[in-house]
């Protein structure tokens, strides 16, 4: 088991110093409420937070059962910040577990925070759950702000929208086009270590379901290895990569990818099967999911609960079944994300891993910029925003540098496509790459934007708002 920190990453600590040479503080009436993935690179990132003036105390926190490790959790308790125990439920339940969990973070977070001297309060979610979740006197009470970093998330917050500006590190750049490959290469090993033995996942057909940021990636690294892989998408209009073109192969409905893989992996992000069970599927079939919580396969462990010979292997969570509506059926580690499944401090290495940990540092910092500036009347206190495409090439770049340092071949062992790492270089791509993009109903909110170069360059944000010379869009938000 590798050791947990003892200092900052090094994106992480290069944020920290260009905000303390920026003059920025979150400040000691800023509690950060949030929902985590209790691993190491949490850690990194709470620690981040402490240095520019948390409290420890004043983080409030709820991790995933699929995926916290008990050794971090400990950690991050004998350092002063509130955990919560997680809720383990039955099969196909995780949602409806988790949902109560998260109500039980905001009872505590009502309970504390208004004992302390707190004017704001920070959510940092994974799922949006906590963000549409929050109770209504303390909406009144505090001003809010937020960051979103997956993509079920901000599906989430399209059919609910939040009460107050939220920052979507789940749609930038760095996190569609650089998590991908980090997260897919951790799940194909996972699988190959823990379900095959070792052996390498060669020549077998493969099923990808979604093919965004993770399901692009993992069809890559799978044809690399000589896999045959076959796709669906619910969206006509998803662009295969120009590195997968003519190497991968669409079919029209869920069942037919059923029918023709012996490995489905769900990454759709959504819930595929929903209004979709039962449907004909190969004898034998093994599902794996590469999104979060349970919703990839819910539907098919719902309805296989109701058979006899279900059955759920108690160290490895995976379900199996001989009766399903066309014999055997597997799903893996209980539906839930399969790059999880060690329980382990880490699921991707914290040292590579750290541009994600840096991204959220990032939508912290300017969560609490955008909040001072609502503070302020210069900003709306409302809606959807992109990450700074300046933050972002700092994240980037100076992972990138520690990547090297580490002497890490993304191309090599990530998959990472060179075309991609190449476009990277230009400041222009973080713009192009990140959503929301700029439209008629939004616009990058202009002093937020400034102040995130001015923090980036470690140049003071103390005048928060004030007209740069740099060549920025209008603030047409907070007009």
């Amino acid at each position: 088991m590798s050791k947990l920190p003892s200092s900052l990453m090094e994106v992480t600590r290069t944020l920290t110093d260009r905000a303390h040479a920026a003059d920025f503080t979150f400040g000691e009436d800023t509690a950060i409420v949030a929902v985590q993935h209790m691993l190491w690179q949490t850690i990194d990132l709470f620690e981040a937070a402490t240095v520019l003036g948390i409290k420890r105390e004043n983080i409030l926190a709820l991790g995933k059962v699929y995926s916290n490790s008990n050794v971090v959790i400990g950690a991050l308790r004998d350092r002063g910040v509130n955990v919560i125990e997680s809720t383990l439920p039955p099969p196909g339940e995780f949602d409806r577990c988790f949902e109560s969990d998260v109500h039980r973070l905001w009872e505590l977070v009502s309970r504390v925070v208004p004992k302390r001297r707190i004017k704001r309060i920070l959510v940092l979610d994974d799922g949006g759950k906590c963000i549409t979740a929050i109770p209504h006197e303390l909406l009144k009470r505090y001003e809010v702000s937020g960051v979103e970093q997956t993509s079920f998330g901000m599906f989430r917050l399209e059919t609910t929208p939040p009460a107050f500006p939220v920052m979507s590190w789940a749609r930038a750049a760095v996190k569609l086009q650089i998590g991908g490959p980090l997260f897919s290469h951790c799940l194909l090993l996972r699988l190959q270590t823990r379900c095959l033995g070792g052996a390498v996942l060669t020549r077998k057909k493969l099923g990808i379901i979604g093919l965004g940021s993770i399901g692009s990636a993992t069809a890559h690294l799978a044809v690399r290895q000589q896999n045959e892989v076959i796709f669906f998408d619910p969206d006509p209009c998803v662009q295969v990569p120009s590195y997968l073109e003519g190497r991968i192969e669409r079919v029209n409905s869920l069942e037919e990818l059923m029918l023709r893989c012996e490995y489905v992996f769900g990454c759709s992000g959504r819930n595929p099967f929903k209004h979709r069970w039962p449907l004909r599927y190969r004898p034998g079939i093994k599902l794996f999911s590469a999104s979060g919580g349970d919703q990839e396969f819910g539907p098919i462990i719902r309805e296989l609960k109701k058979n006899g010979d279900f059955k759920v292997a108690e160290r490895s969570w995976d379900i199996s079944s001989d009766n399903g509506p066309s014999g055997p059926i597997s799903i893996a580690y209980n539906g839930y994300p399969y790059n999880f499944v060690s329980r382990d401090i880490e699921a991707v290495p914290t040292g590579v891993v750290q541009v994600e940990t840096g991204g959220l540092l990032v939508g912290l910092i300017q969560a609490r910029i955008h909040l001072q500036l609502c503070e302020r009347c210069r900003a709306g206190n409302c809606g959807i925003h992109r990450i700074s495409p300046e933050a972002q090439r700092l994240v980037y770049e100076t992972w990138l540098t520690a990547m090297k340092g580490r002497r890490i071949d993304l191309q090599e062992v990530y998959a990472c496509d060179p075309d991609m790492l190449a476009a990277a270089r230009n400041q222009w791509w973080f713009r192009e790459k990140s959503e929301p993009h700029p439209s008629p109903i939004y616009e990058p909110h202009r002093a937020t934007e400034e102040a995130m170069a001015r923090l980036v360059e470690g140049r003071s944000t103390s005048q928060l708002g004030d007209r740069d010379e740099r060549n920025l869009e209008p603030d047409l938000c907070s007009r």
